[in-house]
């Protein structure tokens, strides 16, 4: 939905809806199976279980364009890349589309109902699996921040032609993608652990991301450049996560930098 855009194809649309109504089996299985591990009963005083349509789905939308002012100087490189917007006409009358269906996850449930019901240990797995997912999140992100400084010395900047540079930057946008996927991925896994009161100190280690903890200054690409020792890097480039070392090239030029 974020690439095709708010102006699909009748093509793109029909794909669009085979995908949804998939979706949707896949949506109402999971959530008969919860139902039944948790033993829930769905009823109407039974606000936590099945308030679908009142809660907001998150959607991630603040990390769109991230990235694209990242090098001021050859933006106009960049003029007519595809934009990733999410559809803002979604039906007024009560019917929630299956990717807007909050599953029934102890998360989602909150950590007093699973106390309550019988799920505490439900909710501390899911808790440690959360945890995981962040690092993973972290991990792909300075792997595709790597990457992109990668891309902008050795392609980018090098390019003296409009076909090379149209090459090198539909590369970059590549990335851009990545980065934003896994900024969402990683703020949802974050608010799922709030929801399952996580403890002070795991939410301290695990920050909110902002967009411009996603941007690189790629002044820094050029090796010449003078006083960039002092510059102070986002938050989750000091962290110890693991499997950054055997990644490529491009971390350890990102490294270098």
């Amino acid at each position: 939905m974020r690439k095709i855009g708010s102006h699909p194809t009748p093509d793109q649309k029909r794909d669009i809806v085979l995908r949804r109504s998939q979706l949707q089996d896949k949506v109402e299985t999971f959530q008969r199976q919860a139902g039944s591990i948790l033993h829930a009963v769905v009823n109407d005083a039974d606000d936590s279980w099945g308030d679908d349509c009142s809660r907001e789905a998150y959607s991630g939308a603040e990390f769109d364009g991230v990235g694209e002012g990242d090098d001021e100087e050859l933006g106009s490189a960049a003029e007519g890349r595809y934009q990733l917007q999410f559809p803002g006409d979604r039906p007024r009358d009560g019917h929630i589309d299956a990717e807007h269906i909050s599953v029934h996850l102890p998360s989602h449930l909150g950590r007093s109902w699973c106390n309550s019901n019988a799920a505490k240990d439900l909710a501390v797995a899911e808790l440690c699996l959360r945890e995981g997912q962040l690092n993973d999140s972290l991990h792909h992100i300075r792997i595709a921040l790597g990457h992109k400084s990668y891309l902008f010395r050795n392609n980018v900047r090098p390019a003296r032609t409009q076909r090379l540079k149209t090459r090198a930057w539909a590369e970059v946008h590549a990335v851009e993608s990545t980065v934003q996927h896994h900024a969402r991925v990683y703020n949802r896994a974050r608010q799922a652990m709030l929801d399952l009161g996580a403890e002070t100190s795991l939410l301290d280690r695990y920050k909110v991301l902002e967009r411009q903890d996603l941007r690189i200054d790629t002044a820094v690409i050029a090796p010449n450049v003078r006083g960039q020792r002092n510059k102070s890097l986002p938050w989750f480039w000091s962290m110890d996560v693991q499997r950054d070392a055997d990644v490529g090239a491009w971390m350890n030029d990102c490294r270098d930098i």
